[in-house]
């Protein structure tokens, strides 16, 4: 993609979506299930996906770039043992920078919801540090099945739920938890045509810890411009030159 193009598609994912009432308009509980149901693998054939139909397929390729779009999650939602997306390669033996950053500066008495907890690794890490207050959200089914075997206590917990980020947060009541935390490839695979970040500082009381491809990914956005102008200043950053390729790391705290 050449740079006019890249600056095209970050201006327009940034700044020219559509509203929030379209989405909810839009986007129904059935779809949301019909996401997390879909490509799980059928009976007596471990791993294996049955693609969406051919028609649906075609359909979206034919939809507005502004329209409300959620099937962005069904690779998570699928997720198994035996395809890309393996829960077990997210079961991690330490805590990474993000999340070494969150316990440096947290009470922990305060609460944190992880959005992308997949099998539990940084919310076993955060109740071994001594975090009462924890929960979680993930696409994948398989997902939640190894948290809970790998770490049952924490599972116990944190009663991570099963759901998309933007049904779990348009559920949530405003400053509802202190912290949200977002490791790795998650809020940039969320369409634009949700106000993610909008969502996240809604519900976010305190403070925000993501670990995100800035440029990079489907959907490159102006996140820390997007996180100001929703009343949260950016605090700490660890950026590196490249941001299409790189991951930042960046901690936002409300100011308003």
């Amino acid at each position: 993609m050449g740079h006019l193009g890249l600056r095209i598609r970050i201006a327009r994912n940034s700044y020219f979506m559509g509203p929030k009432w379209l989405f909810t308009s839009v986007i129904t509980d059935a779809q949301f299930d019909e996401v997390l149901a879909v490509l799980q693998p059928r009976p007596g054939a471990p791993g294996s996906q049955t693609p969406p139909p051919r028609w649906r397929r075609a359909l979206r390729r034919l939809r507005p770039w502004f329209w409300p779009y959620i099937a962005d999650a069904e690779p998570w939602a699928s997720a198994t043992e035996d395809g890309w997306y393996a829960p077990s390669k997210y079961i991690i033996p330490e805590p990474g920078p993000l999340l070494i950053r969150l316990m440096g500066v947290t009470p922990r008495d305060h609460s944190v919801l992880d959005l992308g907890c997949n099998s539990g690794a940084n919310l076993n890490f955060l109740r071994e540090a001594g975090f009462t207050k924890l929960s979680g959200v993930d696409a994948g089914r398989q997902a939640l099945r190894t948290f809970e075997e790998a770490f049952p206590e924490t599972f116990a917990l944190a009663k991570p739920r099963n759901d998309l980020f933007q049904r779990h947060l348009l559920r949530s009541a405003d400053r509802s938890v202190d912290v949200i935390h977002s490791n790795g490839a998650t809020l940039e695979l969320v369409h634009p045509s949700f106000p993610i970040v909008a969502e996240i500082c809604r519900v976010a009381r305190d403070a925000v810890f993501v670990d995100i491809q800035e440029r990079g990914h489907a959907y490159p956005r102006k996140y820390i411009e997007e996180f100001k102008r929703h009343g949260f200043l950016l605090v700490y950053c660890d950026r590196p030159d490249d941001l299409v390729n790189g991951s930042s790391i960046l901690h936002f705290r409300r100011i308003r």
